[in-house]
């Protein structure tokens, strides 16, 4: 048994252990295959949970008491904190990404208003980034990477602009 099937395995146990204390809960929340699945008057919202220990939200004691009273957290309330924790989850470990992984996906040269040129440039994360100074050797060290035919790593763009700028 995999890491994912056993995640779920116990998802779908605490899911059920909440019901059985929390009567309203039932009918608004399911797990179907990997997702949390909330119906919230006849609109149904889900997230992906395949990646998440549904009991890690326990840590928390007010929660844990709450769960089991159907006057203190219903069904929408439940999956709404459980989402946010699982999206906080996701880009804490987005950020754990080393900048090994960050390589540009676009450079445009540009003017701003001044009619001064100045480099734009974004990474796989979508980090935007602006080089004004030095712009167009800046653009040459870019081309220069571009055309070994691989992706421009960040560190190595860097590592080229910091060469070519301390000469």
């Amino acid at each position: 048994m995999n890491l994912n099937t056993q995640i779920m395995n116990d998802n779908i146990l605490y899911l059920n252990e909440w019901m059985k204390y929390n009567e309203s809960l039932q009918g608004v929340l399911q797990i179907v295959g990997p997702d949390l699945v909330c119906n919230i008057n006849g609109h149904t919202e889900a997230i992906d949970i395949s990646d998440y220990y549904l009991p890690n939200i326990l840590y928390n004691p007010t929660l844990r008491e709450q769960i089991k009273d159907k006057n203190k957290i219903n069904g929408e309330d439940l999956f709404r904190i459980i989402r946010v924790n699982v999206i906080a989850e996701s880009l804490k470990n987005q950020r754990m990404v080393t900048e090994n992984d960050l390589y540009i996906t676009k450079m445009e040269m540009k003017k701003d208003e001044n009619g001064q040129s100045f480099v734009s440039f974004e990474d796989n994360y979508g980090h935007k980034f602006k080089m004004a100074k030095n712009p167009e050797t800046v653009w040459n060290v870019y081309q220069k990477l571009l055309s070994t035919g691989t992706k421009v790593y960040l560190n190595d763009f860097k590592r080229e602009v910091e060469m070519v700028n301390n000469g």
